[in-house]
């Protein structure tokens, strides 16, 4: 249930409102940056809210329990704060994001709508696209590595080591050793084990003059 002030709720009962949205963006190095679709700057808490009428959150799935919510941010950032060497440095991975509604003409009345955090972000040009997802994808998460024939690295992070923007807007990345071989010419930094034996090798029985003397399988 949303706290709302009196104040608040006396300006909401009115015949208009002056009301727009603010998002915080707290970074994993605790640099806050703030954006709100009013159409000049806002300071509240010492956090300044520049123009951002580009951004646009997508319809948010809000589950109960420990299921993620799910959801998406879009948006064109004009803020020099922004960088695509800060966004590839992973500064904005996990980074926590809220949003808020508040009546412009009095800062102090504004609601907490929503807290997630950024998921993968993909650059398109001067825009962004980034996954919201809920608190409770931490709860999800796997800890120290997977063992996995995929890279378990993100796209263009600091152990992929490749630059997401050298790359055509949409350029996916499989995950498989062999799209980093040849794809990407990147093999060396892959974060997978593709020699991994599959469940099927690991069960299967001796079969009558096949050769076990226990050399590598990969000639």
């Amino acid at each position: 249930m949303r706290n709302i002030s009196s104040a608040l709720k006396e300006h909401l009962s009115g015949g208009g409102t002056t009301l727009c949205w603010l998002w915080k963006i707290t970074r994993r190095d605790g640099v806050v940056l703030g954006f709100t679709d009013h159409d000049r700057p806002l300071e509240i808490d010492d956090v300044r809210y520049e123009i951002c009428s580009g951004l646009n959150p997508s319809e948010t799935d809000q589950r109960l329990g420990f299921a993620a919510d799910n959801g998406a941010v879009q948006g064109v950032f004009k803020s020099e704060r922004i960088t695509a060497e800060d966004i590839y440095a992973g500064l904005y991975a996990q980074a926590v994001i809220e949003s808020y509604r508040v009546n412009w003409q009095s800062p102090d009345q504004a609601v907490h709508m929503a807290t997630g955090r950024l998921g993968t972000i993909r650059q398109r040009g001067d825009s962004f696209e980034a996954e919201w997802v809920g608190q409770s994808v931490l709860l999800d998460r796997s800890v120290g590595r997977v063992f996995s024939k995929l890279c378990d690295a993100e796209f263009g992070d600091r152990r992929c080591g490749l630059k997401v923007e050298a790359f055509p807007d949409g350029t996916h990345c499989p995950r498989t050793f062999e799209a980093c071989q040849s794809q990407f010419n990147n093999s060396l930094n892959f974060r997978g084990f593709p020699f991994l034996l599959g469940d099927d090798a690991l069960q299967a029985a001796p079969q009558i003059g096949e050769r076990r003397d226990g050399s590598s399988r990969y000639k």
